[in-house]
C-alpha cells in the first residue's frame, strides 16, 4: 500500500485545523436544500467503514451534508488514515463537512492507549506531534 508522505500529512492536519479554529463552538448543519443529511458516529480508526460510507452516500456538498460525531480514531488500524481523510474532506467540502470532537480527539486519552509495547517511540512521538496541532 502507498503511504501519504509526512509533508502532505502535516499540511492536511495543518489546513484542516485553520479551518476548525475559525469555526464557532456550535455549527448548524441543515437539510434545507438536499433534505437529507449523513450523520456518522464512532467510526474508530475503521477506515473500510468510512469509505463504504461514503461509497453508499456519494461525497460531501451543500445538498449532501455530513456529520462526523467524533471518536474517529482509536481501535481499528488506520486512525490516522480517517483522520487525514475527514481533514481532506473538510478542506475540499467546508460547508458540507462537520467534524465534532469524541473522546478518542482527546490528547490525554490518546496518549495513554499509544504508550505500548506495540508501538515503537517514534511513532508515538510522531503522534502527540499531530495532536499538538
Amino acid at each position: 500500500p502507498q503511504r501519504v508522505h509526512a509533508h502532505y500529512a502535516y499540511h492536511i492536519i495543518r489546513d484542516a485545523t485553520a479551518i476548525l479554529r475559525r469555526l464557532p463552538n456550535l455549527n448548524q448543519a441543515s437539510t434545507a436544500v438536499g433534505k437529507q443529511i449523513t450523520i456518522c458516529g464512532d467510526l474508530h480508526g475503521k477506515l473500510q467503514d468510512l469509505l463504504v460510507i461514503l461509497h453508499k452516500n456519494g461525497l460531501p456538498c451543500a445538498e449532501n451534508p455530513y456529520v462526523f460525531n467524533g471518536d474517529f480514531v482509536d481501535r481499528g488500524k488506520r486512525s490516522m488514515e480517517v483522520l487525514l481523510l475527514l481533514c481532506a474532506l473538510l478542506i475540499v467540502f467546508p460547508g458540507a463537512v462537520f467534524l465534532n470532537r469524541g473522546n478518542h480527539e482527546d490528547r490525554a486519552i490518546n496518549v495513554r492507549r499509544l504508550i505500548s509495547p506495540v508501538i515503537g517511540e517514534s511513532a508515538v512521538r510522531w503522534h502527540i506531534r499531530l495532536m499538538e496541532m
